[in-house]
C-alpha cells in the first residue's frame, strides 16, 4: 500500500516544493496526538490550501493502524516522558484502575481522570516534538526525491 501511494506521490505534477509541503504537513498530522482527526485534519488542509489530497493523505498515513500506530504512540509517550523526567512505565496506580474498574462508583472516574493526565501530557508532548521534528526531516527528503524524478522525466522526456 505504501509503496504504491509513493509511487503516485512521485508521479504528480505539482512542483516538487508544493508536493513535499504537502505531505510534509501530512507527516506532521501523521504524529500530532490527536488520534481520531488525522484524515479529517489532512481533508481540511488540502481543502483550505489547495494541496494535492494525494500527497497530504500519503504523510498522514504514514501513521497506520495496523502497522504504525502503536510504535507511534509507544515512541510520543516516550519522548515527552523523557522531556518531562518521568519513567518510561506506566503509574501503578492508573494501571489498578484498568485492571481492577469500579464502574458503578462515584470516585472512579475523578481518580480515572486524574491518572490518566500522567500518561496523556507525556504522550501529547511527545507526540507535538514528533510532528515537528519528523514534519522537518520529510520535507527535504521528499522534496529531493521529487526533484530527482522530475530530472529522470526530463532526461528520458529529451532522448
Amino acid at each position: 500500500m505504501f509503496r504504491s501511494t509513493f509511487r503516485r506521490l512521485l508521479a504528480l505534477d505539482d512542483p516538487p516544493e508544493r508536493t513535499a509541503l504537502a505531505f510534509s504537513i501530512g507527516v506532521f498530522i501523521a504524529f500530532s496526538p490527536l488520534l481520531g482527526l488525522h484524515t479529517i485534519l489532512a481533508t481540511l488542509v488540502a481543502f483550505l490550501f489547495r494541496f494535492n489530497k494525494i500527497a497530504v493523505y500519503a504523510g498522514t498515513f504514514i501513521n497506520n493502524p495496523f502497522v504504525t500506530l502503536v510504535p507511534i504512540i509507544i515512541s510520543s509517550y516516550a519522548v515527552g516522558a523523557l522531556l518531562l523526567g518521568r519513567p518510561l512505565r506506566i503509574p501503578e496506580q492508573g494501571l489498578a484502575l484498568l485492571k481492577e474498574p469500579h464502574l458503578l462508583t462515584a470516585d472512579y472516574y475523578p481518580r480515572l481522570f486524574h491518572e490518566s493526565w500522567h500518561i496523556v501530557l507525556p504522550f501529547c508532548i511527545g507526540g507535538m516534538i514528533l510532528s515537528v521534528v519528523c514534519s522537518l526531516i520529510a520535507y527535504p527528503v521528499t522534496s529531493s526525491l521529487l526533484r530527482a524524478r522530475q530530472r529522470t522525466r526530463k532526461t528520458d522526456a529529451n532522448d
